[in-house]
């Protein structure tokens, strides 16, 4: 989700579901205040809601931000005219991280044999040499 998205995404009826824990912590004054603006604006929307899609949407830009790191050789696409590597950087470990974690929250939430979050690895496209 971008940050773009999210006014479509708070005029529309939420389909999530939250983590069995609580998350707590303190807020700068100013970003608390602008959350609060937008809880206001939006007073269908709790403020777990508002915060949850905040972060989801700054979340999706950093990851879009980690550099790419060729590992080792995975395929050729003939059609794109590239190799296809393996990314070694640190968005493939931020996405075995994440679903480790997701993996962990959806068994407390009693999923018994919960599924990747990202379900495959990341490939680096490299246009091939003539």
């Amino acid at each position: 989700m971008q940050p773009k998205d999210l006014l479509s995404v708070w005029n529309s009826p939420d389909n999530s579901y939250l983590t069995s824990k609580q998350f707590s912590f303190r807020l700068p004054v100013h970003v608390a205040a602008k959350i609060a603006a937008l809880c206001e604006m939006y007073p269908t929307k709790s403020r777990t809601q508002v915060v949850g899609d905040l972060l989801s949407a700054a979340l999706q830009g950093m990851e879009t931000e980690f550099p790419q790191v060729k590992g080792k050789f995975f395929t050729s696409d003939e059609e794109l005219g590239v190799d296809l590597y393996v990314d070694i950087g640190p968005a493939s470990r931020y996405r075995e991280l994440v679903n480790k974690h997701f993996k962990e929250l959806e068994t407390e939430l009693g999923t018994e044999k919960p599924s990747d979050f990202y379900s495959h690895g990341l490939l680096i496209e490299v246009p091939r040499q003539s």
